[in-house]
């Protein structure tokens, strides 16, 4: 597999009088027209939202309403095509379109805790969870804490593992590119479940209520953390 250095994910808003239905089907069809090309991407993601409320105890709905990621080889490839003249002219311009303002980012190094192969038949959901650290919290103590002790409980969940498909996290230390819109979030976590029930059944845990639940509020502020739930949907 192809050396992922960076990830960039792009937060969407939609324009007014376009449903995040609307904003998903144009958006791909954009992609089928005009689709994303650039030096050092190796996969790329468009997440369609689900009506589903943000399964983090505590934590509200995403203020978005879909979510494009985007994986790259290194940093500097990320970087050279949000300046490039493919992006602002020709990617880009046509998107802005649909969307209330440019879209908000978070990126940083992604770290694959756990996949395992999708099982066939299925219809995978990803939920995309953007955690606020702690303020008393030092940025290397609320990764320390999200990458090790709360990934580490999160797969000991007694059918976690038979649930799940896929257990990223990724650290955002700095502000995206200043061509995107800032937010408070110090990363985000994609977590892809088998199918929607399989999700269900694991934030509906008393595994999840009793363990994880209180872990999250030892390194987030879930209150101004958000979480969307989305289908994911593979462009490249």
């Amino acid at each position: 597999m192809t050396a992922i250095a960076y990830k960039l994910t792009l937060l969407l808003t939609a324009r007014e009088g376009l449903s995040p239905d609307d904003l998903a089907d144009a958006w791909l069809e954009l992609e089928e027209r005009q689709p994303l090309r650039a030096a050092g991407l190796v996969a790329h993601t468009f997440n369609r939202l689900l009506p589903v409320p943000s399964p983090v105890t505590g934590a509200p709905p995403a203020p978005f309403h879909a979510a494009v990621e985007t994986w790259w080889q290194r940093k500097n490839d990320a970087a050279s095509w949000v300046v490039s003249r493919e992006f602002e002219e020709e990617w880009l311009p046509d998107r802005l379109a649909l969307l209330a303002g440019p879209p908000a980012a978070v990126g940083g190094a992604p770290g694959l805790a756990w996949e395992r192969d999708l099982p066939e038949p299925a219809a995978p959901v990803r939920v995309l969870v953007l955690p606020v650290a702690l303020r008393r919290l030092r940025f290397a103590e609320f990764v320390d804490h999200w990458t090790t002790q709360h990934t580490r409980l999160a797969l000991e969940g007694p059918l976690a593992k038979d649930r799940l498909v896929s257990l990223e996290h990724t650290p955002a230390p700095i502000p995206p590119p200043g061509q995107f819109a800032r937010t408070r979030y110090d990363g985000v976590a994609a977590i892809t479940f088998e199918s929607a029930e399989a999700l269900a059944a694991e934030f509906g845990s008393d595994y999840y209520e009793q363990v994880l639940a209180p872990d999250e509020r030892r390194f987030t502020d879930t209150a101004f953390s958000a979480a969307l739930v989305t289908e994911p949907v593979a462009l490249s």
